[in-house]
């Protein structure tokens, strides 16, 4: 079929004497039940479209539940493509349904104008087909663009404002919090608000209780996970969990590790995922379509510290409303008159009452409850130092494996011989400490100006929180307002010790550097010697597939040193460092 064959309303004249080869790409903005109803209809247009005007159909690309604003955060892998295609000479013109559906901002549709121009392709919608060589196509095209675009702000505002206002009115907004579930108008299906799920609040006031008495964190993870406490959004799929499996089917051994592990529906379910994700379709499709179709994720969660302390200071769980990470806040009067800001009341029932929770983040900010790193009983050099490479997850030690004592990431990407990693990278550090120039090399004196200028930092802000502590007892501010004020500075007081810590070298590495370090290191226990290794590296190791019997593949291991020269070294001191 050639050009000349077109409907003249349909196209310039230029197309006439050219064959059109078409590509269509399809798009829909929102798409929550994952139906596609919204491409269907613009597949039909464009099939009646080519079949109109005799385009030869060379395929079709599509992106379901993504935005094509500046505001977008997700990459459009449809849309590239079929510009790779134009690009490459697959086709010579691109259709959508309106312009729009190729881009509401303007950087984006210079993008596609560019590549038309330079391969002299065609930009068909609306009916339509526009040459990009034309300058009267390209002045349409760019204003039919500019419109999308400033629909895109405005519906944008629009978004906005409701968000404001649904916050300000207290009502609840994003992912479900743990201990709630939602109500939902079964002839409307809207959100009627939501109410306390009892079995998951169950677990909010144990954990509650649990940290107010004290426990430590890893052994209230250990007590739900020994009780069998689902986590929350358990079994559930999101984009990370797709792009993690798919990464992990990159690596052949620990991919067939992790399928032994599954049982045989999970495997399947695991090996065709991977399988549509290298076939091109979007891992956030495929999560909301496993999730709508009640498929669980194939791997039950395990509870962690870090779950445990996000539950106990939820403020959801607190009847606090969040927008945009900070609580939402309304002017009102207080009981003398004055106006003051307030947050706003939530509009459902809090399982965490406000002084609970406001306890315990002075608790976990001003570090009454600062992470043990080693106790007594503590027996290898590297476990939870090591990092794995794949992951940044700590290795730890495992005695029974075939290759005898190992260090291992929890989640098995790497492991390797206990005995043979021990040795060299203790021999890394040797030499390290070993050298002249040690105290140099690990800036001593520069490492305690820093820790004098975190230090006097968390003095300043402890400061004003005492100034805060007494406006709030003359009444200048509301109890409420304090509570908040009181949690961000306590969270700045936290962060500013914690670099305090980092900065302030233990004061043991003094004497172990210098030619007798060896001795000296061997001399110490084994908490002191940790302590020692953790100031000066962190060792990351990386995935391998070769296998050496009594050897170490030193290649895919990073000693992370910690300090860099200062300064070159000489050469003795460059040969005993490497």
């Amino acid at each position: 079929m050639i050009g000349s064959e077109l409907p003249r309303w349909a196209t310039n004249q230029r197309a006439h004497h050219v064959t059109l080869v078409g590509i269509k790409y399809l798009r829909a903005s929102q798409d929550a039940s994952g139906r596609r109803i919204s491409l269907g209809s613009q597949r039909d247009e464009g099939d009646e479209f080519f079949d109109e005007c005799g385009i030869v159909d060379a395929g079709e690309f599509c992106d379901n539940d993504l935005s094509a604003s500046m505001y977008a955060t997700e990459v459009r892998e449809g849309y590239e493509q079929a510009l790779e295609a134009l690009r490459s000479g697959q086709a010579n013109l691109l259709w959508t349904f309106d312009p729009s559906r190729a881009q509401r901002d303007l950087e984006v549709y210079v993008k596609l104008r560019r590549i038309c121009i330079e391969m002299g392709a065609f930009w068909a919608y609306g009916g339509r087909i526009y040459d990009m060589t034309d300058p009267a196509d390209r002045k349409t095209t760019a204003r039919d663009a500019l419109e999308a675009e400033g629909a895109s702000d405005t519906l944008s505002g629009h978004v906005r404002r409701g968000v404001r206002k649904r916050a300000k009115s207290g009502q609840h907004a994003g992912p479900l919090p743990y201990g709630y579930a939602r109500r939902f108008d079964p002839a409307t299906g809207e959100s009627m608000g939501q109410v306390i799920d009892w079995a998951q609040a169950k677990v909010v006031r144990r954990i509650v209780s649990w940290c107010l008495d004290g426990k430590a964190l890893s052994w209230i993870a250990r007590q739900l996970n020994e009780a069998g406490v689902p986590c929350a959004r358990d079994r559930r799929w999101d984009v990370r969990l797709v792009r993690g499996l798919a990464a992990e089917r990159q690596h052949e051994h620990e991919w067939q590790r992790l399928l032994a592990r599954l049982s045989p529906e999970d495997a399947a379910v695991a090996q065709a995922l991977v399988l549509r994700v290298a076939d091109g379709e979007s891992p956030k499709a495929l999560a909301q379509e496993l999730n709508r179709d009640g498929v669980p994720y194939v791997m039950a969660s395990r509870w962690n510290e870090t779950k445990v302390r996000n539950i106990a200071l939820s403020k959801p769980a607190a009847g606090i409303r969040v927008h945009q990470a900070k609580p939402v806040v309304v002017k009102t009067t207080d009981e003398s008159g004055e106006t003051v800001q307030a947050p706003v009341q939530a509009q459902w029932k809090a399982i965490i009452k406000p002084d609970e929770r406001t306890e315990l983040v002075a608790r976990f900010a001003s570090g009454d409850r600062k992470h043990v790193r080693d106790g007594s009983r503590v027996k290898y050099f590297w476990s939870g130092i090591a990092r794995c490479g794949v992951c940044e997850a700590g290795v730890g030690p495992r005695e029974k494996s075939a290759n005898g004592p190992i260090y291992r990431c929890p989640d098995g990407h790497v492991y390797r011989s206990r005995v043979l990693l021990d040795a060299w990278l203790l021999d890394q550090a040797m030499s390290q400490l070993e050298r002249s120039d040690a105290a140099t090399l690990f800036r001593l004196e520069a490492a305690r100006g820093n820790t004098a200028a975190a230090v006097d930092e968390a003095r300043v802000l402890r400061a004003e929180l005492e100034g805060w502590k007494a406006d709030a007892i003359s009444g200048r501010v509301s109890r409420s307002s304090f509570i908040d004020i009181e949690a961000g500075l306590l969270e700045r007081i936290a962060k500013a010790e914690r670099e305090a810590e980092r900065a302030a070298l233990p004061p043991v590495l003094a004497t172990v550097i210098g030619p007798d370090a060896r001795r000296a290191f061997v001399a110490l226990d084994r908490t002191a010697q940790r302590e020692i290794l953790r100031a000066i590296m962190r060792p990351r190791i990386y995935h391998t597939s070769r296998r050496l019997k009594g050897r170490l593949d030193t290649g895919t291991i990073d000693p992370g040193w910690l300090f860099t020269d200062p300064a070159p070294a000489d050469s003795g001191q460059q040969s005993a460092a490497a």
